[in-house]
């Protein structure tokens, strides 16, 4: 059970769902649950969220895992939290919501916005704020706060409007002295005053109140410590915190995350320049959008008597689909899965009848693997040098998938003990900041186990490597189509 007062608490607040989890100081699972909450998208591009549900579920969350994991709460050192990234809302001076919050995912523009959009690069929240300002004037002047979901949640905690750097970024922070910037607030029309304030990860924002202790089973005066954004964390849960080693997660999209020392940014605007959660470093970070949400749809889809099957074995069916396509030559016999659903731009190309739902199966898991050596060279030209991956998410939980991205990659691919790595994550962060561990990189070294390490297949390498530039054409063309449709 470990000694009284060793275990942490963490508040993981994702995309599609709220996750509470304890450890123990070896990152050890004690007690978990999870609950989704809706995503309100009635007209195109819309995508919002309340955030007292994420409050709610939340506290529902947290209860249930102190219950299942059987320890006194009051043997918890501390809260950590870690979130979705980019969502934005509007808070009244007592923290009550005037308009439900914009996710990441929403993609509305409203007409004055379209006078700044070549200047905002990355900085996702001023375009939902300028949504905001253009269609409900009389709520954007009633704002005390734009709240991202971590500054929600903190406030919900300890009282306290705080966020960290890696949340931060797609507001007017400046990324090179982390601060507000009074620049972008006079050009973008948003004043300083009406954002949080901004905290390192890993260190104590406040504590957790009264009615917070009410909400979530946690001790009133638990110390609460500062989290950061999903990517972000999930680097440091599968111990990508030294040169030379990326994070690659495949979920809902696939995400790569290099470190960097100092900020440098991709003069073709692809790779994103964001702060860390760690204190004086940089990611550059490449996204695919959709990839393993493509094979959930082939799943859904085509592959009902997988399921039927699946379900009366009890097992997953995606064991079954990882089966059927290992059986299938590298390569896919010429078939690419274009991965742009999300855009309505995606493609399977070169489909012919000697095709089965096989080779689209593993086409999928090729495609991913296929973007993610596109994200790595475009690294390796800024100088990034990536010689190991770690992965992590679902594209790390079969074994065939973990070859595919070694074999086209042709890199060293290490898959982490833990799938929760975001989790571990703020974990590694809480630990730190509660004096658990005396630093990051021995909190690491103690909290993470790897499962296993996978070297690229020479002869499926020299496969891929004449398939992969025709896999990069292909992207290329999709995304060129949709900046021209812009």
């Amino acid at each position: 059970m470990g000694e009284r007062g060793q275990y942490i608490a963490i508040l993981d607040i994702g995309t599609t769902g709220t996750r509470s989890i304890i450890y123990d100081l070896e990152a050890r699972t004690i007690g978990t649950s999870y609950t989704e909450y809706p995503t309100k998208a009635d007209v195109p591009q819309q995508s919002e969220q309340d955030p007292k549900d994420w409050w709610r579920t939340s506290g529902e969350t947290m209860r249930e895992a102190i219950r299942r994991s059987r320890i006194n709460p009051k043997d918890i050192v501390g809260l950590g939290v870690c979130t979705q990234r980019a969502a934005i809302c509007p808070v009244d001076k007592n923290g009550e919501v005037l308009h439900p919050a914009l996710t990441w995912m929403d993609a509305r523009e409203s007409p004055s916005f379209k006078a700044v959009k070549g200047k905002i690069g990355q900085k996702y929240s001023i375009q939902k704020i300028y949504w905001i300002k253009d269609n409900y004037p009389e709520i954007f002047e009633k704002t005390h706060k734009f709240v991202s979901t971590d500054s929600y949640i903190y406030f919900k905690l300890t009282g306290i409007y705080g966020s960290d750097y890696s949340n931060s970024i797609y507001g007017i922070l400046d990324p090179e002295n982390l601060k507000w910037s009074d620049e972008m607030a006079q050009e973008f029309g948003i004043p300083v005053d009406k954002w949080p304030d901004l905290y390192q990860a890993g260190t104590t924002i406040g504590e957790i109140t009264k009615e917070a202790a009410n909400h979530t089973g946690l001790v009133a005066g638990t110390p609460v410590v500062v989290g950061g954004g999903d990517q972000q964390c999930a680097s440091v849960g599968v111990g990508a915190i030294k040169k030379g080693i990326a994070k690659a997660t495949t979920g809902t999209g696939t995400f790569v995350d290099a470190n960097l020392e100092k900020p440098i940014y991709d003069p073709l605007g692809i790779l994103f320049t964001l702060p860390h959660v760690l204190k004086d470093r940089w990611v550059l970070e490449g996204v695919l959008p959709g990839t393993g949400a493509i094979l959930k749809w082939f799943r859904d889809e085509f592959c009902h008597q997988e399921k039927t099957l699946a379900q009366n074995m009890g097992i997953d069916p995606y064991a079954i689909i990882e089966d059927q396509a290992e059986t299938v030559e590298p390569g896919s016999a010429g078939l690419f899965v274009i991965p742009l659903f999300m855009f309505a731009r995606g493609e399977i190309v070169n489909l012919s009848f000697a095709h089965t739902r096989r080779h689209v199966a593993r086409a999928i898991m090729e495609g991913t693997a296929y973007g993610m050596r596109g994200m790595i060279d475009l690294m390796a030209g800024m100088g990034v040098n990536i010689e190991e991956l770690r992965i992590d998410g679902g594209g790390a939980r079969a074994p065939l998938w973990r070859q595919i991205q070694a074999d086209i990659v042709g890199k060293k691919v290490v898959v982490p003990q833990l799938a929760e790595s975001t989790s571990v994550g703020a974990a590694i962060l809480t630990s730190c900041g509660t004096g658990c561990y005396s630093g990051i990189e021995a909190a690491v070294d103690s909290m993470i186990k790897i499962l296993e390490t996978r070297e690229p297949n020479p002869k499926n390498q020299k496969i891929y490597n004449e398939y992969h530039p025709k896999f990069m054409e292909l992207l290329l063309s999709g995304f060129s189509k949709i900046q021209a449709a812009e």
